[in-house]
């Protein structure tokens, strides 16, 4: 017996060991201590007692570092070039001075900075005196006027119906995804997951048109992440095509909300529980958000109340930027907490972890905004008893708006102009892929590998093509 208890023993102190290394060692890693991250990595990898899980944590590692290089490939002076081409006047100390406070973003790695491919767009979001200078450039306000106008049609909808679910939209998407000749040796299969409609809630009448291979295998209709699964070998001289045709039915969500006559959500109920706590490594009630918490929620103890004054306090201090891809961010919204901006999932995890740790349910919800220039997007729902779970898109915010049901539609709110592709993060695809994900978080451009590993984006193109027809 006390052989066998040394034996677990020991299994588990080496367990624990290697479990602190790879932390260690991603630490490096998000710090800029590449070489020494990549030396521990070589030698963990020398050992032969390492469990398989442990390896590909250590190999992902490894191939992190790649993604964030071709995220962050810009020298100063690629940059600063990039900015005086846009605001010819700026000068070297503006430069060094937004730098010095953000604005301009790169990453130190083993003492050499390296700058993010969008810091040039960034800047003249983040820095006062470049975005002045932007928005005098570009004065026009049509396409917040043309929000506004369809959220008051949205709000309208509610008056005339009565029904939170109105204003049917019908969409024709034609999803492509192309993989260049060369890329993958011909006649090797390529395997591809391609984004697909969420079965539920405002979304329905979803009907497959085509598909090229003709073959697929659809994700079972009860999962969180919604995708259709193809594969073909790769053509010789002409780039390898996966094409899925689809329609589907979205209907705007509105209903007002009488803040009094919400209540706490209950903290046993099984189906809300899974969205009520933490869920590392990207919702996390660490010191940082319970000191935020503290602040943005003062005496507050109404839940919807709570919702509003984390809306707002997210909308207004973490700014829209384009953002890295998700997957070499250790953990979202700390990112965004630190560097007070971040693109629409970020900001929406930052939502998330506020709400959760106020005793309000939230759940990712994300996919693309569809409309002639269709784009990927990220938002979330929240639970307010006795109204249920309701849409929240924080990145829209509060709105100019001359009444406070049109001011805080986005609390509550969503528009029809929607493809809802998840409503989880983190979650499996169907079938699984046997290598790494290109997007560990979300699922919206698809996924694509071989039997030679995973194809990364900057590997493969996408064209979403999306057509109101009705």
């Amino acid at each position: 017996m006390r052989l066998i208890l040394g034996g677990l023993l020991s299994v588990l102190l080496l367990s624990q060991l290697h479990a602190t290394t790879t932390d260690e060692i991603t630490t490096l890693v998000d710090q800029g201590h590449w070489r020494q991250a990549q030396q521990e990595i070589a030698q963990e990898l020398a050992q032969t007692n390492l469990s398989f899980s442990t390896q590909e944590e250590l190999r992902f590692q490894a191939d992190r570092m790649l993604r964030i290089r071709r995220d962050f490939s810009q020298t100063r002076d690629q940059v600063y070039q990039k900015i005086r081409a846009t605001m010819p006047g700026v000068t070297d100390q503006q430069l060094a001075q937004w730098e010095q406070s953000g604005a301009i973003e790169f990453l130190d790695i083993d003492g050499t900075h390296w700058y993010f491919n969008k810091a040039a767009d960034n800047v003249f979001r983040l820095a006062p005196e470049a975005k002045a200078f932007k928005a005098a450039q570009h004065p026009s306000h049509a396409e917040m006027d043309d929000l506004l106008n369809d959220v008051h049609e949205y709000v309208a909808g509610y008056d005339q119906t009565k029904s939170p679910w109105h204003s049917p939209q019908t969409w024709q998407v034609t999803y492509t995804l192309s993989v260049p000749a060369g890329t993958v040796p011909p006649g090797e299969i390529i395997r591809a997951w391609l984004p697909w409609p969420h079965s539920g809630n405002r979304q329905s009448n979803i009907r497959l048109l085509a598909t090229d291979p003709p073959q697929f295998l659809p994700a079972p209709t009860n999962e969180a992440l919604a995708s259709v699964y193809l594969e073909k070998p790769a053509l010789t001289n002409a780039p390898t095509e996966f094409k899925l045709v689809f329609k589907y039915t979205s209907t705007a969500y509105y209903q007002p909300i009488d803040p009094a006559i919400v209540v706490p959500a209950a903290t046993n109920d099984p189906a809300l529980t899974p969205f009520m706590g933490e869920e590392p490594p990207h919702i996390v009630f660490d010191d940082a958000f319970k000191t935020i918490s503290t602040k943005v929620i003062g005496d507050e103890t109404n839940p919807y109340r709570k919702a509003q004054r984390i809306f707002e306090w997210v909308f207004r201090n973490v700014t829209w930027t384009t953002a890295r891809e998700y997957s070499t961010i250790t953990c979202l919204p700390e990112l965004a907490l630190g560097m007070h901006h971040g693109d629409c999932g970020m900001k929406t995890m930052t939502f998330m972890t506020l709400c959760r740790l106020n005793g309000i349910p939230a759940r990712w919800e994300t996919g693309w905004v569809v409309s002639d220039n269709s784009d990927m997007h990220d938002w979330c729902a929240i639970y307010l008893a006795p109204y249920g779970w309701v849409p929240v898109d924080v990145t829209r915010g509060v709105l100019p708006a001359k009444t406070e049901a049109e001011k805080w539609f986005y609390l509550g709110g969503m528009d029809p102009a929607r493809l809802v592709v998840n409503t989880d993060f983190n979650q499996p695809l169907y079938p699984a892929k046997t290598h790494f994900r290109s997007e560990i978080v979300d699922f919206q451009r698809g996924e694509v590998e071989w039997r030679g590993g995973n194809l990364y984006f900057n590997q493969w193109g996408w064209n979403f093509d999306a057509k109101r027809i009705k």
